[in-house]
């Protein structure tokens, strides 16, 4: 605004429709202001002149003839103004220079979690991390992931179309999610060792009952003659309640917690065997995030396994 004005009442005027174009940017504002106090100047030295009237609507009349978009909302304005304080910041500016640099490293780490997600999808006894083992085998591994690794570098390296960018965008945000997912819960999905006493250093320092195969998290009691029997009320040595860990992990992905049965002062009975599992009501997958999808949980969860009891060889 460079043109004076004579009157307080065609200051105010001016300062009032400025207010109205603060979400311009300063170039055009500017111009539209100097026209208009140019004219008020003229305006004041015309006795006839008619009323001023409203700053808005006269704001809306110079946005119009000067073919601008109409006036933002303030929250937007807002909204961006923060945007571009941030963006203009040192600091923002600095990470976004460095940015362009990690790209090949996370072309790289792409291709490991694709491999990665695949073999720890299969739960198979063997030690999938650092190294995933495809069917069992870190050879399989170390070939899937130089294969992926390789194949996600010339992806990154292509010029795609902004449709197919935008959807390796998505890609990349779900595969970040779903490997997130899986490492969650790794203590016991990731290791299969043998643990012969529970020390402060074992991996199963949660479960209270750990064999040489890992932790118990069940007992399927028999009588002599081979019949399987349920509700057994099982103690150790010394009368104590005998306790086995929680199951953590299910063939079927769905998320399953213990059903204790109830004792006669309806406390729950934790030393009753076999334990039943049954569906968390959440329904959501081991992850606790993404709901199951329809017929994927089985209803065999609590099935007793294969075993060859005494006299039943033959």
């Amino acid at each position: 605004m460079t043109a004076p004005t004579t009157s307080p009442e065609a200051q105010a005027f001016l300062a009032a429709v400025e207010q109205e174009l603060i979400d311009l940017p300063a170039d055009d504002r500017r111009e539209l202001l100097d026209d208009l106090a140019l004219h008020l100047v003229e305006r004041d030295g015309d006795a006839s002149s008619a009323p001023l009237g409203s700053p808005q609507e006269y704001a809306r009349e110079l946005r119009d003839a000067a073919g601008l978009p109409a006036r933002a909302a303030v929250g937007r304005r807002r909204f961006r103004a923060a945007v571009d304080r941030l963006v203009a910041a040192r600091a923002v500016a600095e990470v976004r220079g460095f940015m362009p640099l990690l790209r090949p490293a996370w072309w790289v780490l792409r291709g490991y979690l694709v491999v990665a997600v695949v073999a720890l999808q299969d739960v198979n006894g063997t030690r999938d991390f650092p190294v995933p083992a495809l069917w069992g085998s870190h050879v399989l591994g170390v070939g899937g992931v130089l294969a992926a690794a390789t194949a996600s570098v010339v992806l990154g390296r292509c010029r795609l179309p902004r449709s197919a960018a935008a959807l390796v965008v998505a890609a990349n945000l779900t595969l970040l999610v779903i490997a997130g997912n899986l490492m969650s819960d790794a203590r016991w999905r990731l290791v299969r060792v043998e643990v012969r006493d529970v020390a402060s250093s074992s991996p199963f320092t949660d479960s209270p009952l750990v064999s040489e195969h890992g932790p118990v998290t069940n007992v399927f009691p028999y009588d002599a003659s081979g019949r399987p029997l349920d509700g057994v009320l099982l103690y150790d040595q010394d009368g104590r309640p005998l306790l086995v860990g929680t199951q953590k992990w299910w063939s079927d992905y769905c998320r399953r917690l213990v059903a204790f049965p109830t004792g006669a002062d309806g406390l729950p009975v934790r030393h009753s065997f076999p334990q039943r599992y049954v569906l968390d009501p959440s329904g959501t997958t081991l992850s606790g995030v993404v709901p199951v999808s329809a017929g994927q949980c089985t209803t065999t969860a609590t099935a007793r396994p294969t075993v060859v009891l005494p006299g039943a060889s033959k």
